[in-house]
């Protein structure tokens, strides 16, 4: 997709669910708009160094958007990739209609990536989204990445 001068691409919480989440999963409904901005990939397949290339949008911002079908494996997730894991840090938060009702549509977990063997957690976050207002069995997750640069103290 073409990057435009002074374009950022920062959708809410609410966009996310209800806007390209329930856009992906309506089934017939014109998607070329969002797949030509965001890719579809197996997250787990690869490493989180390795997403960015597979990222439909360049960012200067280092962060990158994909859709991800959900492992229907069971109650618990396996988020194992080559060389490590992906851990879910803090509480899912629910996300809420703004409008109306106020309705819950979707929730959103943090994850951290671990590489296999080292307790200690790197630098690299996803944040993944559900939609809430769909039936289980169909649910296509959002996620998105960011690589932050972490300062330590040596204090």
């Amino acid at each position: 997709m073409e990057n435009r001068v002074g374009f950022r691409f920062i959708p809410t919480d609410q966009e996310i669910v209800d806007y390209y989440i329930r856009l992906k999963n309506i089934s017939g409904s014109d998607t070329n708009h969002v797949d030509k901005a965001i890719g579809a990939v197996d997250i787990c397949s690869f490493d989180p160094w390795e997403l960015p290339s597979k990222s439909r949008r360049e960012s200067r911002d280092q962060i990158w958007y994909f859709f991800c079908r959900k492992d229907n494996r069971g109650e618990r997730q396996s988020r194992k990739t080559k060389s490590g894991f992906w851990k879910k840090t803090g509480p899912t938060m629910d996300i809420f209609q703004k409008r109306g009702d106020r309705e819950k549509i979707g929730e959103k977990r943090v994850l951290v990536f671990h590489s296999s063997g080292s307790k200690s957690k790197s630098a690299w976050v996803m944040h993944e989204y559900v939609a809430t207002f769909l039936p289980p069995t169909d649910h296509v997750k959002f996620l998105f990445f960011s690589k932050q640069v972490l300062a330590f103290s040596c204090d």
